[in-house]
């Protein structure tokens, strides 16, 4: 163990010294913010998979499962993209940009809304779970957040990580708090929906009140397509990962049943919800740091940075997870879930090349190499497709551990592709650069 220990705090020392030698303080502050923020986060939510684990049963724990997996397909439309868009813009269009950017957001909210209400009923009868009721208070929360999303943005731009981490531990602990609460004074699966609404309202309240609005301005349509045409790129890539995060859950509920779709649901929560979480934190930090490199010869230095920082908080973690994960999950969960251990410690060992991954697609963004980005999610996509239809004939575990292989692997090659194209591009603009200074 003392080795293990040894060898974190050297490359502990080393990512440090390399932030210091590039002047990356800051940095490393709010990328230890978000972390301590994702980590109080995790805390609440395993307090709460732990009171949900025994007070609902494994059939009550699909139809949650359900509930949120669809909710969350949903709210794939608003990942678009669109607050990188203004974290890059130049200060000359930022006000024109977030004019933009809002109106989209409001237009998306209201597309979201509407499918939301419009699969309710469908889904209920597919997967003869009563789930319409939920999903239709749920859909109301797509119309709340575009209010207070530039603003957001905006403060993410300013780079106030501080303010990021604080907004982010407040919106999932509460949610995680209260739904244990409702759980426990028997509220069923409604303790998983209604806390996301009243944390909606409580958010756009609190970020309305702390970050300032930029000036309105008209919108030239010129703008408006550049925006839009930036956004449907970023969200081709985003939906092909959101299917990718969560339409696993739809096909083994339909495919296997939804007592294995609670057994499934509960191995991805809690094995791969830790990594997963910490790792999109902390993506947030690093992308106007990534940005920065487009200006800078260090991308290959930048990108090789966030994969090591990242790795240092979540390697860790995911390997305590996979060794202990026998003991605690009857200890702590309840007998009834360790038929979910298998599955649960394959999920975990696959959440491994989650710094490479958001850290890639980090880079692309930064880059402004969304097509790319595109192309990855989808090849991503297939090889997702293929490993849970290939593993569905060995249950549960098998699409784990199918799954698993088909997340490390492919992220290495894509890692090599995207910086190769980030350095590439980093040196035709210097080039170019270079030329037109000495013309």
């Amino acid at each position: 163990m003392s080795w293990i220990l040894e060898g974190l705090r050297e490359k502990k020392a080393r990512v440090s010294a390399m932030a210091r030698r590039g002047g990356h303080g800051s940095l490393l502050r709010g990328t230890a913010l978000m972390a301590l923020a994702e980590m109080g986060n995790r805390v609440s939510r395993i307090l709460t998979a732990v009171v949900l684990a025994r007070a609902l049963s494994t059939v009550e724990f699909g139809v949650m499962a359900l509930i949120l997996t669809t909710y969350e397909l949903v709210r794939m439309l608003i990942h678009n993209g669109l607050g990188a868009r203004i974290v890059q813009a130049r200060e000359d269009e930022l006000d024109e940009v977030c004019g933009a950017v809002n109106r989209i957001n409001w237009i998306v909210g209201a597309i979201m809304c509407c499918v939301q209400f419009t699969v309710a009923w469908p889904l209920q009868v597919f997967f003869d779970a009563n789930v319409a009721p939920m999903l239709l208070a749920l859909g109301v929360v797509h119309l709340i957040y575009p209010i207070g999303l530039v603003r957001s943005c905006l403060a993410l731009r300013e780079n106030r990580l501080g303010f990021m981490a604080a907004m982010l531990f407040f919106q999932i602990t509460f949610d995680n708090i209260a739904t244990a609460a409702l759980a426990v004074m028997g509220y069923g699966v409604w303790a998983a929906v209604l806390p996301k609404i009243v944390v909606a309202i409580l958010w756009v309240l609190v970020t309305l009140g702390r970050v300032a609005p930029v000036p309105r301005v008209p919108v030239s349509g010129a703008k408006m397509r550049e925006v839009v045409a930036y956004g449907r790129r970023v969200l081709g890539a985003e939906t092909l990962n959101t299917f990718r995060a969560n339409a696993d859950k739809l096909i083994v509920g339909k495919a296997l049943g939804m007592e294995a779709f609670g057994v499934y649901s509960f191995a991805t929560n809690a094995g791969s919800g830790i990594a997963t979480g910490l790792s999109g934190a902390l993506g947030q930090a690093f992308l106007p740091y990534l940005s920065k490199g487009r200006a800078n010869a260090d991308t290959r230095e930048r990108f090789m940075l966030t994969v090591r920082a990242m790795s240092l908080v979540i390697m860790p973690l995911v390997t305590l997870q996979v060794v202990l994960a026998p003991w605690y999950v009857p200890l702590v969960f309840g007998e009834k879930w360790v038929p979910a251990v298998p599955a649960l410690m394959l999920m975990c060992l696959g959440t491994l090349s989650r710094p490479v991954v958001v850290a890639t697609s980090q880079l692309l963004r930064a880059a402004d190499a969304v097509e790319l980005e595109w192309k990855i999610s989808k090849y991503n996509a297939i090889l997702f497709l293929v490993a849970i239809i290939g593993g569905l004939p060995f249950g549960v575990v098998g699409v784990a551990g199918a799954l698993s292989v088909a997340s490390i692997v492919p992220s290495m090659i894509f890692a090599q592709v995207a910086l190769a194209y980030a350095t590439r591009e980093r040196s035709k603009t210097a080039s170019a650069q270079f030329r037109e200074a000495h013309a």
